[in-house]
């Protein structure tokens, strides 16, 4: 059984927060947040943020449990889905570097199903790491995780435990350079230097819940 979960509203921290499942199924869950936030990977210091410009711009400042960079979440700007998955299950794989390479390609399978334009592919390999990439998380290139083009359309990270591993997904449909500017510390990133690193993709959020499900459950359904 797959338990899917629709989460609509709150916050962020909230939603970051929540408990891992008691039983041993898969689950989905689908979070859209009524504010504003940018969050923080685990291994992140709050001090890479600027308090004063998130305060201007009514973000919230959120730490995940999960590692990476800066994510900006909130007000459509993207589509969040966790998927959680139990380390009985057969698409469990110990090695981080390999085991999101099959939520990867559903994502860029439902991608191409909706018709979206452009070279949509799966981050295979290494981490790509440059100058940038440990601040703000769409300026790297982890396994798994798709681009469009030479932007990132999904980002992935993990938390992992005994149990469980909970993929946490964020498809770009508004990349907002300049509020991701604004909200770091270092005045050297710029919004020039952030331009073009997500996608903006005008899609029906409907329709790509429906077809990422789809593309998901078929995976978890099959093994």
């Amino acid at each position: 059984m797959i338990i899917v979960d629709h989460v609509i509203g709150g916050a962020p921290v909230d939603h970051h927060a929540r408990d891992l499942p008691r039983d041993a199924q898969p689950h989905l869950w689908w979070f859209t947040s009524s504010q504003g936030a940018i969050v923080l990977g685990s291994a992140q210091s709050p001090e890479v943020v600027d308090r004063a410009a998130c305060e201007r711009y009514e973000l919230d400042v959120v730490a995940r449990r999960s590692g990476g960079g800066l994510v900006l979440v909130g007000l459509d700007r993207e589509i969040w889905l966790d998927v959680l998955l139990p380390s009985a299950h057969p698409l469990w794989v110990a090695d981080i570097s390999r085991a999101s390479a099959w939520l990867g390609e559903a994502w860029r399978d439902a991608l191409r199903d909706l018709g979206v334009v452009g070279d949509i592919t799966v981050h295979e390999g290494p981490m790509g790491r440059n100058e940038l990439s440990s601040l703000v998380c769409f300026a790297g290139r982890a396994p798994g995780e798709v681009f469009i083009d030479r932007s990132k359309a999904v980002g992935i990270s993990q938390r992992r435990t005994r149990e469980w591993v909970r993929f946490q997904c964020a498809l770009s449909l508004r990349w907002e350079a300049d509020v991701m500017a604004a909200a770091v510390a270092d005045p050297s990133v710029t919004a020039e230097r952030l331009a073009g690193l997500g996608t903006d993709l005008e899609l029906d959020v409907s329709v790509v819940v429906d077809a990422v499900q789809w593309r998901i459950t078929e995976r978890l359904a099959a093994r």
